[in-house]
């Protein structure tokens, strides 16, 4: 037998093994099903190759992935079935066969995936001519693709072994099933990882325009962080409907000419900055989402700070890692909600306000969390000042992250731009020996210009026990109206 044949047996035998490789198709089967890969069958393309739609002889349909690129097509092909052959989660796509007979015949190798019938979600965010009107992801949805996603990220990156960094992601490669979740697709340019090796240094440069992590684009050492700076950059897709991503030193788009320099990004940068400090956030939200009238601005000023912390060109800037940002998209998660804060100077989304404007002072006390006293922790409440008036919360018994809920209003002559808000969390009933029977617990002061220039805040505050830090926040919203 031919030596070489035999060492190219050799090498897919070891490939199986390694990857636990499912179906093996044959070239004939997927060019019968694909209709000899004709053009109206295409799906779209990707990082490494094109996609088609296959009809297989049961009546089954199915992607059919033809990786073109032959001067790396062997490296990709290793990777993506290694990669996704042992991965599974609800936000992957699954793998259902391969080909490799065509080894020998062109160069060219084949994936098969199931198909999923709502396509990319490019389709779905990017207005395109000679698509129905009504076709598009409503904002509930679009939420929920970001946190799938996020999700899928921290899979591949934490819980796959060994770990996986997609290095493609992009909304041509998040796929919709029959129920509009997203499944994340596309492992052409994969890396699998050593649980120790958090960063290298890349052969070639192969990610998509607009999309790719200055780091790697200058041909800099990359790592998961590329997955994040990408991720960031779905997102602001998500929210705005368009690739704003791809702006020059003119604001003007440049994703067809492709590239991506740090210049370009800091513009970008400064091009959002400056629209959400001037127009506000929902003046640069997808209009459709505004006509349709359901857009949660809670969440959408989550995600768009999400995706400016992902979107740094510093990558040690970026979130640590995919569980930090799934963290901050989490509905109730402190943790995220103060990472988002502690990244942003306080001129985001701020509007000046005259000393002398009426308006109506909200004050929404959520919740707190760790509350531990000194003698018992016990009937606790919120207790806040402001301009010499007094107002507590209910009282809630036996709960260190004690949930109030509770809602004050101030009916107000001027803005308060120069006033402070005292809030102290107190316990009451506890020991004999304490004065009044209460026990203070912690408390914190919140500067109301704040929300005076930004309308509304919505943070988690630092207790303060005779100004030293506790382990004790307290979460609470504010929002100055105004007529």
């Amino acid at each position: 037998m031919d030596s070489q044949l035999v060492g190219t047996q050799n090498e897919y035998r070891y490939m199986r093994e390694l990857a636990r490789l499912p179906r093996e198709f044959s070239y004939e089967e997927l060019k019968m099903a694909t209709n000899n890969f004709r053009p109206e069958n295409k799906l779209g393309s990707g990082g490494s190759g094109s996609v088609f739609k296959a009809i297989m002889k049961d009546g089954t349909k199915m992607a059919v992935k033809r990786i073109e690129r032959a001067e790396y097509g062997k490296q990709e092909f290793q990777a993506e079935i290694s990669a996704i052959a042992s991965v599974q989660h609800v936000h992957l796509v699954r793998l259902r066969g391969y080909c490799s007979h065509a080894v020998e015949n062109e160069g060219a190798f084949f994936i098969v995936y199931d198909l999923l019938p709502n396509g990319s979600l490019d389709n779905w965010i990017f207005p395109k001519r000679g698509c129905p009107i009504g076709r598009f992801l409503s904002w509930k949805l679009r939420y929920k693709v970001a946190v799938d996603v996020a999700r899928a990220l921290v899979y591949l990156h934490h819980d796959c072994c060994p770990r996986i960094l997609h290095l493609d992601v992009k909304p041509e490669n998040i796929l919709l099933d029959e129920n509009l979740e997203a499944v994340l697709s596309d492992f052409g340019l994969s890396k699998l990882t050593k649980e120790d090796e958090r960063e290298f240094q890349p052969k070639t440069i192969r990610g998509t325009a607009g999309y790719m992590a200055p780091e790697w684009y200058l041909g800099n050492s990359i790592s998961d962080k590329c997955d994040i700076f990408s991720y960031g950059k779905v997102v602001m897709d998500l929210i705005f409907g368009q690739r704003y991503v791809c702006l020059d030193r003119d604001g003007n788009d440049i994703y067809i000419k492709g590239g991506n320099s740090a210049q370009e990004l800091q513009t970008f940068h400064g091009f959002m900055w400056d629209k959400l400090t001037q127009k506000g956030l929902l003046d640069l939200i997808d209009k459709r989402l505004m006509k349709d009238g359901k857009v949660n601005e809670k969440e959408a000023s989550l995600l768009v700070h999400t995706a400016l912390c992902c979107l740094d060109e510093d990558p040690k800037k970026r979130p640590g890692d995919m569980r930090e940002v799934l963290d901050m998209l989490e509905a109730g998660k402190p943790d995220g909600i103060r990472a988002i804060i502690d990244r942003f100077p306080r001129e985001f989304f701020k509007e000046k306000v005259p000393k002398g404007t009426p308006g109506l002072l909200v004050i929404i006390v959520h919740e707190a969390y760790n509350i531990v006293g000194k003698y018992t922790t016990k009937d606790l409440y919120a207790q806040f000042s402001f301009r010499r008036e007094w107002r507590e919360t209910k009282h809630v018994k036996k709960d260190r992250n004690p949930k109030w809920e509770e809602e004050f209003s101030f009916l107000l002559e001027e803005a308060p731009v120069n006033d402070k808000l005292s809030v102290q969390v107190i316990s009451s009933r506890t020991i004999l020996c304490v004065l009044n029977g209460d026990e203070y617990l912690g408390r914190v002061f919140i500067n109301l210009s704040d929300v005076t220039e930004r309308k509304r805040t919505n943070e988690v505050y630092q207790l303060c026990y005779d100004d030293e830090p506790t382990n004790g926040k307290i979460h609470i919203e504010l929002h100055w109206r105004t007529q």
